[in-house]
């Protein structure tokens, strides 16, 4: 099966990583993106997929996640090779392996020049800001209009299709609501958490707990670097995070029903003629069909 990344060209060089944060999502991953980039280094996050890589990036994210949970998808999974051309631009890494599992920390953990940082936070916290941020879209994804708007934007749509891909991995298949829902992301964050300790050499790796907070003191010594003047990025609490995914959201789906009205007016315009001129004899035909 051809797959989206056999498409990419590989890199004439890839820019070799040099930080892996492996936290999970909603666990300070987009202050961590930001502060990253202040230091300088060149960094990839979901946000940066999204918001300045588009459509082919958010085709190969989707494309590894069902490599990845989907056994029977028949999508070969990706490697390093494939990590690579997908994200050669980047040395520095956040919050996109820890959707990868093990196949892109192990990667990673065999080069000794790579330091790792992961987060840590309460798992019922957890749980519940999943569902206060990817849980929402995923409703939203599942309900009118969007249900019908995602196919008339193939970005919106590949958007929507990675939370619902997310979601159902972190929540193994449960919705927010259900009874078991909270229990199986708890259980989800405590294997993934469990799962990249054992495979990071802990003499690369730094621990943080998000509920004592984070600060330029907590990454900066870790890797040898000073810590830059300014105060350290804001975290990405509901409120942001409702003002990022609307100020993505909103032009896609005006372009979406653009779209949508330009295929569906001049089919609705059909059916207005045809039932005029045919009347009974074409609403007969059509309840045959029905």
């Amino acid at each position: 099966m051809s797959r989206h990344i056999d498409q990419c060209p590989a890199p004439a060089k890839a820019r070799p990583v040099k930080v892996v944060v492996a936290s999970p999502s909603r666990s300070g991953t987009l202050s961590m993106f930001n502060a990253m980039n202040i230091l300088g280094f060149k960094t990839y996050h979901f946000a940066e997929c999204v918001l300045n890589r588009g459509l082919p990036h958010l085709q190969f994210f989707n494309e590894a996640l069902i490599a990845q949970y989907n056994r029977l998808s028949g999508v070969k999974r990706y490697n390093k090779a494939d990590f690579e051309k997908w994200m050669a631009e980047y040395d520095c890494l956040v919050e996109i392996p820890s959707y990868m599992g093990r196949d892109l920390l192990g990667v990673y953990a065999e080069d000794p020049d790579v330091k790792f940082i992961l987060t840590e936070r309460s798992p019922v916290k957890w749980a519940k800001s999943v569902n206060n941020s990817a849980g929402g879209v995923v409703k939203m994804a599942e309900s009118f209009p969007m249900n019908i708007l995602k196919n008339f934007d193939p970005t919106l749509g590949e958007f929507m299709k990675s939370n619902v891909l997310i979601y159902d991995a972190l929540a193994r298949g449960t919705r927010p609501g259900h009874p078991e829902n909270e229990e199986e992301l708890c259980k989800s964050y405590n294997d993934y958490i469990k799962m990249a300790k054992e495979v990071i050499p802990a003499d690369r790796l730094h621990i943080i707990t998000l509920e004592n907070g984070v600060d330029w003191e907590d990454i900066c010594p870790f890797l040898g670097l000073p810590v830059p003047d300014e105060p350290y990025p804001m975290p990405n609490d509901p409120a942001n995070f409702k003002n990022l995914v609307d100020g993505f959201l909103k032009p896609r789906m005006r372009a979406a029903i653009i779209r949508l009205c330009v295929v569906a007016l001049p089919t609705l315009g059909a059916v207005g003629w045809a039932s005029f001129k045919y009347g009974p004899t074409l609403l007969a035909s059509l309840k045959r069909m029905i």
